[in-house]
């Protein structure tokens, strides 16, 4: 069994939370504009700031591309069920999925699948050959339940603060 226990999250004060909010609409903001919308002086914004990077509470801070400018218009949640419930089975397969370009999301979930995996390629013929080359190889695969998105409605949601 894993001895490894969950992460201590920090409480988080009224200034964290809006710190929060206001990276989450604009991971862009200069510290200085950061600080005035959220009605801190910069070095105490600063140090809000940096505290939330270290424990972890920030993960990072990436730019939302859009896919079809670079190719990959259709997106496709990808449900997989494994063979055997067994943590090695679980690893292999977390390991392997992991280490997909193309799967950029992937949840161990509860229900009629093991996993769901939410998969960006040009088009059907891309996701043919991924699905036929990649996901049918991954360790453990024994049934494959493929959705593809018709139209996406959210897809750049903050978390609630």
């Amino acid at each position: 069994m894993d001895n490894e226990q969950p992460p201590v999250w920090p409480e988080l004060d009224a200034h964290d939370r809006r710190i929060l909010r206001a990276l989450q609409d604009n991971g862009r903001l200069s510290n200085a504009d950061l600080a005035r919308r959220v009605g801190l002086s910069a070095s105490a914004c600063w140090q809000h700031t940096k505290r939330l990077f270290e424990r972890g509470v920030i993960r990072g801070v990436r730019a939302m591309i859009e896919p079809r400018a670079v190719q990959r218009e259709t997106a496709v949640l990808v449900g997989v069920v494994l063979d055997r419930s067994t943590r090695d089975s679980f690893e292999r397969f977390a390991e392997a999925a992991g280490a997909l370009p193309q799967v950029l999301e992937c949840w161990l979930v509860a229900g009629d699948v093991d996993y769901f995996m939410k998969v960006r390629v040009r088009d059907l013929p891309a996701f043919n050959r991924f699905h036929s080359e990649k996901i049918v190889a991954l360790p453990g695969v024994r049934q494959v339940r493929t959705f593809f998105v018709l139209d996406e409605i959210k897809t750049d949601g903050a978390l609630p603060l």
